[in-house]
């Protein structure tokens, strides 16, 4: 029988395509109720007024990666607190696609997939400035950040040590570099350890001099996604929890670097 623990640990993978954070930080989920092999996932998105294609996308991710689990039979994923909820849930746990969901009212062309493409990238830019913007702080040039290897950067407890000309500790930057890791599989972008740690969202090299503009773009993505999760955040903790205290070193404020 699937536990607790790892079906948590199955929804920690599944991320807020807006806010580039698990669901499991956020706060969403409210209940899992597991009955042999069949697991159902309730939780609570922040607005009611909160976009039906995200929403759908997180139940989607959900019902996949709990699906994913050693002895889990069927999954029922419940969305509270969205105007489409009946709906959303209706088609999630019969197998329907977005369009099939709501034939009347999205346009048949509508891509989920390249929605989902369009945020990953967002926080593939966001996770990468911040971790390139920690590594100036502590001195390292951008010649010596833009040729680190993957294999040059490990994780010692919660900081990160880099190979470099002196080497590098970088205190409580293990979650930056895993977060952004995590985009690079999302992308399908090489992760062996003797390819560039950075690269363009197409595994590209990035050129020294093209870095400065490269970083006012990438901050932008952060900045906005930093704005939105600190928003969306308070907004559930204000409704449904007020009396539970969240570190958000872990979320919105994670992004703020400057």
């Amino acid at each position: 029988m699937p536990t607790v623990a790892e079906i948590y640990h199955a929804l920690s993978e599944v991320y807020d395509p807006e806010l580039d954070t698990p669901i499991t930080e956020l706060g969403f989920v409210n209940e899992v109720h597991i009955a042999e092999g069949h697991v159902t996932v309730i939780y609570t998105v922040p607005t009611f007024w909160c976009a039906p294609n995200f929403v759908f996308m997180m139940s989607q991710d959900i019902r996949h990666e709990v699906g994913q689990i050693p002895g889990v039979h069927q999954v029922t994923v419940l969305v509270r607190n969205n105007c489409l909820a009946d709906e959303i849930n209706s088609g999630i746990n019969t197998g329907r696609s977005f369009v099939e969901t709501f034939p009347d009212d999205v346009d048949h062309q509508a891509d989920l997939e390249a929605l989902r493409y369009t945020f990953i990238v967002k926080g593939f830019l966001a996770r990468q400035d911040v971790l390139i913007r920690r590594m100036r702080q502590v001195g390292l040039s951008d010649a010596t950040i833009l040729g680190l290897r993957i294999g040059d950067v490990m994780v010692a407890g919660e900081d990160l040590l880099v190979q470099a000309t002196p080497p590098q500790r970088i205190p409580l930057a293990a979650a930056d570099l895993q977060r952004y890791l995590h985009k690079r599989r999302r992308l399908h972008l090489a992760m062996n350890v003797d390819v560039r740690l950075f690269t363009t969202v197409t595994d590209q090299p990035i050129a020294e001099a093209d870095l400065p503009a490269y970083l006012r773009y990438s901050r932008s993505a952060r900045l906005n996604i930093a704005f939105n999760t600190s928003l969306c955040e308070g907004l559930l903790r204000t409704q449904f929890f007020p009396e539970r205290q969240y570190d958000y070193s872990s979320v919105g404020d994670r992004l703020m670097i400057e």
